[in-house]
């Protein structure tokens, strides 16, 4: 039996602020095609837009709430609303000035840096 405890991965706090840790990933589990992140987007951030040549991706909103950006689109996002991106459809999310976003993100493929593709 395999259990990775979020509490051991080491955080990678990207340029945006955003906070992002492996839940299971390649490079801390026995899985070979996806990931599964926690990550905590600070009250007031943003991703910038990107979007990924392979991997579907998918948002899942576990506290707090946002502005999610899909392909030119704009809705508002809050706890239990989960979000499916495609590969090719440029995306961003921030998060309110007064709360963090919690997120849950899978990827399949799992998520590299070098599919993702920034404007």
């Amino acid at each position: 039996m395999e259990i990775v405890r979020l509490s051991e991965q080491l955080p990678y706090v990207a340029p945006d602020r955003a906070v992002a840790r492996q839940i299971a990933a390649p490079g801390n589990s026995r899985l070979t095609t996806h990931s599964i992140a926690h990550i905590i987007i600070p009250a007031g951030g943003e991703v910038k837009p990107h979007y990924h040549r392979a991997c579907e991706e998918v948002y899942h909103v576990v506290s707090g709430g946002g502005r999610m950006k899909l392909d030119g689109k704009e809705a508002e996002i809050s706890q239990g609303d989960t979000v499916v991106i495609l590969p090719g459809e440029r995306h961003s999310i921030s998060a309110p000035p007064d709360r963090d976003l919690v997120m849950i993100v899978t990827c399949v493929p799992a998520w590299s840096a070098e599919d993702q593709c920034f404007d």
